[in-house]
């Protein structure tokens, strides 16, 4: 292999050997950083050497052999040209070494070697350079025996007239190399013949070059990134074409190096083989990572700054640094795994104390807790929990357990392991509550035996809410009802909206559990953001929604950071938005929730905001949407997990089943995976309006009847009787209709009327349906084109379609069969559109009382002008605005009609197909399209009815993108 950027060396070492061969010794020293190719540059000496005829004498210091007595010179003189005699005399001290005194006017080593010797060893090469020339060549002398080097020192002052060249070669050397390096240095700086060759890491053109060789020309076109990841030193270049070979998944025609196996072996290979005072720092590096400073790095190793400098400099220049910082990831990696457990350990639990005096972050002094793991220090406790909390808003879960477990082990009492306790049930929670609730059975079983503390039954409370039983959150409420007046001003916020969120989710556990709480001295009015929203859903449910709870939940939405304590305020802002008919305002930010939610992979946030994002599809009319958000929401969790809330995704599910009539594929939802106590809660209101809506679907009448009576009569009892929020009357009086108990449905589609406002379009369009159906048949057509309207407005497109359907019946049963056609196909196509199969069905096969839409007819057959004025006909304009609008005779459009009726064989005007509009469509003939004629008359209806409706109140806050009067 050619060497790279080191012509001016190998020259250089030409001319020595040459100058030795006339008789002309020399001593020459090449030094570099480590693994920069002094190793291969004595090779080529010595294979150069050789072949001019020289002696080569070669030998490796190794650090192993440092206490070896003429280590090095004995590897010198194993040369074949030495009898066995004559090493044995070379090698042999006197008995009485350790009485000859030393001489610092020598600058030889603290325990030198006797002059007699060193003569015989000196004699015995000398004779060999008279018959050859002789090249010793000593890699690695810095690891030299204090024996060898001293004799090498003596060679080196006698060879100056001799055939013999002396070329060491030793790394660069920084603060802390011994003294016997210095001396030889010291020693031979004042001699002609010493020379000295500096070999430094490749260029990035070097890099190049070598790459060349390595992967072969043109395979590499980018080589400053191999560069920038190994300085240029040949072993770490190596090391990673290696890697780039061996990586089942790199390309080959990838230019990018790839870091593996072997470049972290050669990262601790320049590490070790640089000295003990550059593994030791690039250890503690390693350790400290990016809490490494010089000043922390001198602390830690006990030495001075200017040291650690000097020492960082020569990681830089050996690859393995830059600026002081490891090139790579693997780099640090490589050094750490070169350490054993145990000095691990020590360091890490060293810098922890230094960081710690530091008043560094207990996130950063926790890493190092962390990996040495507690030893008594009275502080790990709190910088353990700390660094906790702030790894749970990074998100990084698995640091929070392992910190946890110090935090664990460093309890001093039963009040911080609840702590600890009751913050991994947190952790767990983020995927898996039902996990989460088994972790604090201690806890609960404290509770009971009165072991709590206020604020801890404050927290438990709050993760027993979820999926804990009704017993448990009782018993807590009892308790803290009691010690109301001692509790710290945020416990006992936290306790208020605890209730307030029992009130809108658990009614019936408040009963059991306490009365009102008494007011604490230093308390505000305020119940904080969780309890605000509860608080907000509580009086939505209960007296309908105003523009102010509106307001504060579009407020806590837009300041609100999603966490582990704000997620369920989050969710009860959006439930606020959701029960108040604004699904078009909630639906923008449950996206934004279910994005981050699942950008952050915490599964229980995405089922929880995946529920809502069903319901609001659900509202809105996109029942596909809502199964598949649904299904998404159930399987993020178990059913175990989900606890009493898997009301909410269960009930989307089957209403949006009952849309698509695909509910005959879940089979008949029975309750016995239920949990019971979802029955006492809203959740469980949810299920029961969603089975007597599929049951009543599946003409289980009675069945349907039994779940919808009892729905009201836990609403009515809870005071919850909000038909935004469930509307089982309609269905109700629906399911009364089919059994003959008219005036039982006429009485609650009375009251569903009389409880909603104009100013809730969707659930008083609802209304105004189940009222049109209990109606003479004089009244119903007024009422159903008004839910039209306001349904339209409201945006809910399924029940905008059951609306249209019905209308459509009232206009065939009128005689009207033209305009019952028209506005079945509005129908007809949302549809079709939204994958309602049920409504489909009873469209086009002509369910009795419906008037059927044909399919559409082959309108090719009439010529361009039969079917310019047919389609201005089939949109309702008269023979006179159809001929002002074409510019021809009455005559004329007369004439074309009766063409067109005789083509396609139909009777009259009220009989053409509607497949003309959708031609006209196609053509873009400019024509309105009848449903944006309607949407334009809804518009103004509902604006006019808003205006003037007897205490009507506008529904959307003043940020709100909508208004009632908006479409």
């Amino acid at each position: 292999m050619v060497l790279i950027e080191r012509e001016t060396q190998m020259e250089r070492l030409r001319e020595l050997v040459a100058d030795c061969g006339a008789g002309r010794g020399n001593v020459l020293c090449v030094s570099g950083p480590v693994a920069s190719g002094k190793t291969e540059l004595l090779h080529f000496l010595g294979e150069y050497a050789a072949s001019r005829g020289a002696a080569v004498l070669h030998a490796t210091a190794r650090c192993t052999e440092q206490g070896v007595v003429f280590g090095v010179l004995g590897q010198i003189l194993r040369h074949q040209q030495f009898s066995p005699a004559d090493r044995e005399r070379a090698l042999s001290l006197p008995d009485n070494h350790d009485l000859i005194p030393s001489c610092d006017a020598d600058l030889l080593t603290h325990d030198p070697v006797p002059a007699r010797v060193s003569q015989i060893q000196w004699q015995l090469l000398r004779a060999l350079s008279e018959r050859t020339p002789v090249v010793l060549i000593v890699d690695d002398l810095h690891f030299a025996d204090t024996a060898s080097l001293d004799t090498l020192i003596h060679v080196a002052r006698l060879l100056r007239t001799s055939r013999i060249l002396l070329v060491v070669a030793e790394r660069d050397r920084v603060a802390g190399s011994s003294t016997a390096g210095l001396s030889w240095q010291t020693t031979l700086l004042r001699q002609r013949h010493f020379t000295r060759l500096r070999l430094r890491s490749l260029s990035p053109r070097g890099t190049a070059e070598l790459l060349a060789q390595l992967t072969g020309p043109g395979q590499v076109t980018d080589a400053e990134a191999w560069f920038r990841l190994s300085g240029g030193n040949p072993l770490l270049l190596r090391a990673l074409a290696e890697d780039r070979r061996e990586c089942p998944g790199s390309e080959p025609s990838s230019s990018e190096p790839v870091v593996g196996e072997e470049f972290g072996r050669a990262v601790d290979a320049c590490v070790r083989r640089a000295g003990r005072r550059m593994r030791d720092t690039a250890r503690a590096l390693a350790v400290l990572d990016a809490s490494g400073s010089g000043e922390r790095l001198a602390g830690l190793l006990g030495t001075t700054r200017e040291s650690v400098d000097e020492t960082l400099r020569a990681l830089d220049a050996c690859g393995v640094l830059d600026g002081g910082r490891f090139r790579h990831p693997a780099a640090r990696a490589a050094v750490l795994a070169g350490m054993s457990g145990v000095e691990r350990t020590v360091l890490h639990r060293a810098t922890a104390a230094m960081l710690r005096h530091a008043r560094e972050p207990a996130s950063v002094v926790a890493v190092h807790l962390v990996a040495a793991g507690h030893d008594g220090e009275p502080w790990a406790y709190q910088v353990a929990l700390e660094a906790a909390h702030e790894a749970l808003r990074r998100d990084d879960t698995s640091f929070v357990e392992a910190c946890l477990d110090v935090a664990g082990e460093a309890c001093a009492d039963e009040e911080q392991r609840v702590t600890v306790t009751l913050l991994r049930s947190v952790v767990d929670f983020r995927t898996d509550p039902d996990t989460a609730c088994r972790r604090l059975r201690p806890l609960v079983t404290a509770l009971r035996e009165g072991r709590l503390t206020g604020c801890q039954t404050v927290a438990l409370l709050g993760r027993l809410l979820w999926n804990g039983g009704n017993d448990e959150i009782a018993l807590a409420m009892r308790r803290l009802e009691r010690s109301s007046d001692t509790l710290a001003s945020a416990a006992e916020t936290d306790y208020r909206a605890a209730r307030e969120r029992l009130r809108a989710s658990h009614p019936t556990l408040l009963a059991r559990g306490a009365g009102s709480p008494a007011p604490h001295p230093h308390a505000g009015p305020g119940t904080g953001p969780a309890g605000l929203m509860a608080g907000a859903l509580n009086q939505l449910l209960r007296a309908g929604p105003d523009e102010t709870i509106l307001r504060d939940a579009e407020l806590t939405l837009q300041t609100t950071v999603l966490d582990d304590d704000s997620f369920d305020t989050l969710h009860l802002a959006l439930s606020v938005l959701v029960y108040a008919d604004r699904s078009d305002l909630a639906v923008d930010w449950c996206e934004a929730l279910l994005s981050e939610a699942a950008g952050r992979d915490v599964p229980a946030w995405q089922a929880l905001f995946a529920a809502v994002r069903a319901e609001i599809a659900l509202r809105q009319g996109e029942a596909r949407l809502a199964e598949h958000h649904s299904r998404r929401a159930m399987g993020l969790m178990s059913m175990r997990s989900w606890g009493v809330l898997i009301g909410s995704p269960v009930s989307s599910l089957m209403l949006a089943a009952t849309a698509t009539g695909t509910a005959t594929d879940l089979g008949t939802p029975g309750t016995s995976a239920l949990p019971e106590q979802m029955f006492q809660t809203r959740f469980g209101v949810q299920y029961l309006y969603a089975r007597g809506r599929w049951r009543l679907a599946h003409n289980l009448l009675q069945a349907a009847l039994d779940d919808l009576t009892r729905c009201g009569l836990l609403m009515r009892e809870w005071d919850i009787d909000l038909p935004a929020f469930v509307p089982w009357r309609g269905d109700a009086a629906a399911t009364l209709l089919r059994l003959g108990r008219t005036d039982e449905a006429r009485r609650l589609a009375a009251e569903q009327l009389s409880m909603v406002p104009v100013s809730m379009p969707r659930a008083r369009g609802m209304a105004l349906r189940t009222a049109a159906s209990v109606s003479d048949t004089r009244r119903r057509a007024p009422l159903l084109r008004e839910a039209v309207d306001l349904l339209g407005v409201g945006g809910d497109r399924l029940e905008l379609a059951h609306a249209l359907a019905d209308l459509s019946e009232v206009h065939s049963r009128a005689g009207q069969g033209g305009r019952a056609r028209l506005v079945a196909r509005q129908a007809l196509d949302l549809a079709g559109e939204h994958g309602y199969a049920p409504l489909s069905d009873r469209l086009t096969t002509g369910t009795p009382g419906t008037a059927p839409v044909e399919r559409k007819s082959d309108v090719r057959v009439l010529s361009g002008s039969e079917a310019q004025v047919a389609t201005l006909a089939a949109a309702g304009l008269s023979n006179r605005e159809i001929a002002e609008k074409l510019f021809v005779t009455v005559s004329t459009v007369e004439q074309h009609l009766t063409h067109t009726y005789r083509k396609l064989r139909v009777r009259g005007r009220a009989d053409l197909p509607l497949a003309l509009l959708e031609l006209d469509r196609r053509e873009g003939a400019g024509l309105p399209e009848p449903e944006d004629r309607l949407g334009r008359q809804r518009e103004r209806r509902v604006r006019d009815r808003a205006q003037t409706a007897p205490g009507a109140t506008g529904s959307g806050s003043p940020s709100s993108p909508r208004s009632v009067s908006a479409s």
